[in-house]
């Protein structure tokens, strides 16, 4: 008696696409683009407002074709949008292939994220000579850029690291502009007022450096240099309507779950055989 080979089953399901989404601040976005590299970056912005601007003038060419008074103009400007609507298409296309199609993101929320930066220090002559000094130091962490040299002090290599680093510079510069606020202050206080102020002033200088020190320990980042900082990732991501917030949060729940436990067979009756159990296959 032959019997009928069984398939083995896969050792994974099949995946399907991997959607990313980001938690921004209060709302999630689903990440539609990512690029890497300063250069990339600065090519799709200038792209992308290109594109947008033709976008916006087919836009404004629809909506006087509505508006127009008589028939003469409105098959005039017809016309031109007809003309306008092609060559903005064409391009369409090409930005598509490359990037993604602009109707489908035009009544959407959107924005392009920094997920991982590379910090640089402009340093000075002599700083740069006593880096090189250091036991660790590579030659690459110094770039010159013209008549600057930029010492790489740090990769913020997530979104989480981005967010607190930019958080945290904010912060020390609110901090700065208080102490300089009080400084003012004293100096133009009358005696009665200085010592007040005076205490103030020390409190705001205590604090500024203290969150200047943890800064420079971190990242090696110090409010009393300049820094240049270069993109290497960012996502253009669609922020994520209430509808799809909600999907999203039920899948993650329903994930999360655990699996509900298996019942426990019932007892077969005295006077009959047990009867075999009829296995099911899931499908995946």
């Amino acid at each position: 008696m032959s019997t009928a080979a069984t398939p083995e089953a896969p050792s994974e399901a099949p995946k399907g696409p991997v959607i990313e989404i980001l938690q921004l601040g209060q709302n999630l976005g689903r990440v539609a683009l990512t690029l890497t590299g300063q250069e990339a970056v600065a090519r799709f912005q200038q792209e992308l407002n290109t594109h947008g601007q033709q976008f916006g003038r087919v836009r404004q060419l629809q909506q006087r074709v509505q508006a127009a008074l008589t028939t003469v103009e409105k098959d005039a400007l017809s016309k031109v949008l007809e003309s306008e609507v092609k060559d903005f298409n064409e391009k369409d296309a090409i930005f598509g292939r490359r990037y993604f199609s602009l109707p489908l993101v035009a009544e959407r929320q959107t924005g392009l994220v920094n997920t991982k930066l590379r910090l640089h220090a402009v340093v000075t002559e002599e700083e740069a000579a006593k880096a090189r000094a250091s036991k660790d130091f590579k030659e690459e962490n110094l770039v010159v850029r013209g008549d600057r040299r930029l010492l790489h002090v740090a990769d913020l290599n997530s979104l989480a690291a981005v967010v607190t680093f930019e958080r945290h510079v904010k912060e020390l510069q609110a901090r700065r502009d208080a102490f300089l606020q009080l400084r003012a202050m004293h100096e133009r206080a009358s005696e009665s007022e200085k010592q007040e102020i005076k205490e103030r002033m020390d409190q705001a200088g205590q604090a500024l450096d203290k969150g200047n020190q943890e800064m420079a320990q971190s990242v090696g980042y110090s409010i009393t240099h300049n820094y240049e900082v270069e993109v290497l990732e960012a996502k253009f991501v669609i922020l994520l309507n209430q509808e799809e917030v909600n999907a999203v949060v039920g899948a993650a729940k329903q994930q999360a779950a655990p699996a509900a436990p298996a019942a426990a067979p019932a007892a077969a009756p005295a006077a009959e055989a047990p009867k075999a159990e009829k296995k099911t296959e899931k499908k995946n």
